[in-house]
């Protein structure tokens, strides 16, 4: 595992806010694999978050599936302020407003940090008991550069959410991007 070196966290910010706006009409997520994540957890989710949404899109498809529940996202650049149920906010800082609230985390932002162990621990902290995380990883877009700056194989991914004390309940593989996985973590 690699992670890209930045001369200091206000590059990194700067560098993922121009990612971001570079990139701000396109959404990564897709109906089907969040339709996917609904019917593996259920439809009685009260509390969703999504992390490193861009522009709200995985945000508006769970919405489809879980119209009466909280639904927020998070997103480092100041263009989250533009979309509905986001707020500015990096994803591996911990906000007391989020610990141990939510039924289902999702992201596929996650080759994005620069503190992976980190950010898996705050988000498993931000879950219930009885959450569940699904962390959709792509090898392939996992490329350690300024703009994706964790370089890692699934492999060393799956194995840092196991050495990290958490337990991956199982594995969503059909129909993720770029032969992706979603990686299931249940909060104990």
């Amino acid at each position: 595992m690699k992670i890209h070196e930045y001369a200091d966290y206000d590059e990194y910010v700067a560098i993922q806010t121009l990612t971001n706006k570079a990139k701000e009409s396109w959404t990564y997520a897709s109906a089907r694999i969040i339709d996917k994540i609904s019917a593996d957890k259920g439809l009685d989710a009260k509390a969703i978050l999504c992390h490193g949404t861009r522009s709200a899109g995985e945000q508006k498809f769970f919405r489809l599936n879980y119209p009466n529940a909280y639904i927020m996202g998070t997103e480092i650049s100041d263009t989250a302020t533009k979309y509905p149920m986001t707020i500015q906010h990096d994803f591996m800082e911990p906000l007391d407003e989020f610990v141990g609230r939510f039924n289902i985390i999702y992201s596929n932002s996650f080759d994005h940090s620069i503190r992976p162990l980190e950010t898996l621990q705050v988000w498993m902290a931000q879950l219930i008991k009885g959450g569940t995380l699904y962390l959709e990883y792509a090898e392939a877009q996992s490329i350690g550069n300024d703009a994706d700056p964790l370089d890692a194989t699934a492999k060393e991914i799956e194995d840092m959410i196991t050495g990290g004390g958490f337990k991956i309940t199982g594995k969503l593989t059909e129909g993720v991007k770029h032969h992706g996985v979603i990686f299931k973590c249940e909060n104990q």
